[in-house]
């Protein structure tokens, strides 16, 4: 793209995002779908070795809180809708002063991400594979995460 291009295109990104309404502003966030880890384990006593697993650390759990996860005041969704392969869960995220934070869990590890989600953000929903689990009981499977 030229420079000249640049500001044109700015510009009508700034338009767009300002004729959605304050509400409805153009920021979004989402879960990575894999998160890297490092880890390092220490054999409990001698004979014992330590090996590492080739599984994937793919999203497996999705949470929002209103305040800093620190806090763990999570909330619940405001809607659940169930069709026949999944699950969508839905927070209205109405003005808050303390902020909502979004937090993201991985299947194979305990690191967690999370980050505060911008002001405009008014709605998050999650969507699950229905039926389809880590280890078979364990955590459902995400299909995707959007707050916008």
């Amino acid at each position: 793209m030229s420079n000249e291009m640049k500001p044109i295109t700015l510009g009508l990104i700034a338009l767009a995002c300002a004729l959605a309404g304050p509400r409805r502003a153009c920021a979004q966030a989402t879960c990575p779908p894999e998160l890297a880890v490092e880890q390092k384990a220490v054999a409990p006593e001698s004979g014992w070795t330590v090996t590492y697993s080739p599984y994937q650390t793919a999203i497996a759990g999705v949470t929002i809180f209103d305040g800093p996860p620190s806090e763990q005041a999570s909330l619940v969704p405001d809607n659940q809708k169930t069709t026949a392969d999944t699950v969508i869960q839905t927070w209205q995220l109405r003005s808050s002063g303390r902020g909502y934070w979004l937090q993201c869990e991985y299947a194979n590890t305990t690191a967690q991400l999370y980050r505060r989600l911008p002001a405009s953000v008014s709605r998050c929903e999650v969507s699950y594979a229905r039926n389809l689990h880590f280890g078979g009981a364990g955590r459902a499977v995400v299909k995707s995460v959007n707050c916008k």
